[in-house]
């Protein structure tokens, strides 16, 4: 197998034996009546795994060596975690609120980010970080001739050819995304923060309408970049949330926030402009009240209230189990049902918790 890797790496081309792979829908949530709602995870060839790991500490040395991912891309890579995303988007909105400033925030919601990504614009994307020659060769090797067969419970379907997609599955997918996705912080001045595909912009200003305008221009580029590198943003998903301290006030009639993917210099079409959906503490759902970022919950002041109360009501049920397993399961049965089902929600992002309020 060395002699099979060393010339697959040596002449640029992928061995095709290794490009099946068996595709099986993993469930998230929602209605499971729908394909929306389900992830497709690609089972790849122990092989194909090998020589992807390979290749893959290579890109890996290289984006790194020469500082070319995105400083606040903080999915898929060393030494980073949602914590560290999730203390830069506290640290800017409580600047905001030390500054007596509003902070506007916008989640943006991929649709099957890993599942539309282009081939052709990856390969253009490698090249210009600098992977040419042989190695991108092998990429478009990798990348070309792939098929795909779907497993559900043992039923297998026909094999189709891949023709879009970066396999999720697969050892090179992860950062291959990150390659397709570095370049969406340059088009907007909004201060960015990425978790892979999970997007979140904010900026903050003294003047409401006067953020709120500078917001739907920078969206604007945000929107038209998304259109052009064939990735769907799904706007009845995609928020925005205005932060603020407890005593500052909102005006009326607040300016809409609009998602508007209409180019300059072209016709202009109302279907491309969507208004989109403010999160806030009068909301009439109360899903509506805050959002979920990263496993946070967030509301508009900050105070963490909705967190601390989702984490306890999971925690008072986590020991009510335990409770009544006490009796039939021995003590190192009952450890590991507390890593389990207490420590694991603990131990998560407890630095984020110090900002909680003394109410909470």
């Amino acid at each position: 197998m060395s002699h099979v890797f060393n010339l697959s790496l040596q002449n640029g081309i992928f061995p095709k034996k290794l490009k099946t792979s068996r595709t099986v829908p993993i469930f998230k949530s929602g209605d499971n009546s729908l394909c929306d709602n389900y992830r497709p995870i690609a089972l790849l060839s122990s092989l194909s795994k090998i020589l992807e790991k390979m290749v893959s500490v290579k890109l890996v040395n290289h984006l790194e060596f020469n500082k070319i991912l995105y400083d606040h891309q903080y999915g898929f890579q060393r030494k980073k975690s949602t914590e560290h995303n999730l203390i830069q988007a506290i640290n800017y909105i409580g600047q905001a609120f030390n500054e007596n400033k509003y902070c506007l925030g916008i989640f943006f919601d991929l649709k099957k980010a890993f599942d539309v990504c282009s081939h052709e614009i990856l390969l253009m994307k490698l090249e210009r970080m600098g992977v040419r020659g042989t190695a991108l060769e092998w990429f478009k090797s990798y990348l070309s001739d792939r098929n795909q067969f779907v497993d559900i419970n043992g039923t297998f379907s026909k094999k189709r050819n891949i023709r879009i997609s970066i396999l999720q599955g697969s050892i090179l997918g992860p950062i291959l995304f990150l390659c397709y996705i570095n370049d969406l912080h340059r088009v907007t001045d909004l201060f960015t923060l990425m978790f892979a595909d999970d997007t979140f912009s904010v900026k903050s200003d003294k003047d409401i309408n006067r953020l709120i305008e500078y917001v739907n221009v920078e969206v604007n580029k945000m929107a038209i970049w998304f259109r052009a590198n064939k990735l769907a943003v799904n706007k009845s998903k995609t928020k925005y949330m205005i932060f603020r301290t407890k005593g500052k006030a909102l005006p009326n009639n607040l300016p809409d926030v609009i998602f508007n993917e209409n180019e300059l210099n072209h016709p202009f079409n109302n279907d491309l402009v969507t208004t989109l959906e403010r999160f806030h503490s009068n909301h009439p759902n109360i899903e509506g009240r805050y959002y979920k970022l990263l496993g946070i919950l967030l509301d508009e002041h900050l105070t963490f209230n909705f967190h601390v109360n989702h984490l306890s009501k999971k925690l008072a049920k986590s020991l009510y189990c335990i409770k009544m397993a006490k009796h039939n399961v021995n003590p190192p049965g009952l450890r590991s049902l507390y890593f389990a089902l207490i420590h694991s929600h603990l131990s998560y992002c407890p630095i984020i918790l110090n900002c909680m309020s003394k109410q909470t």
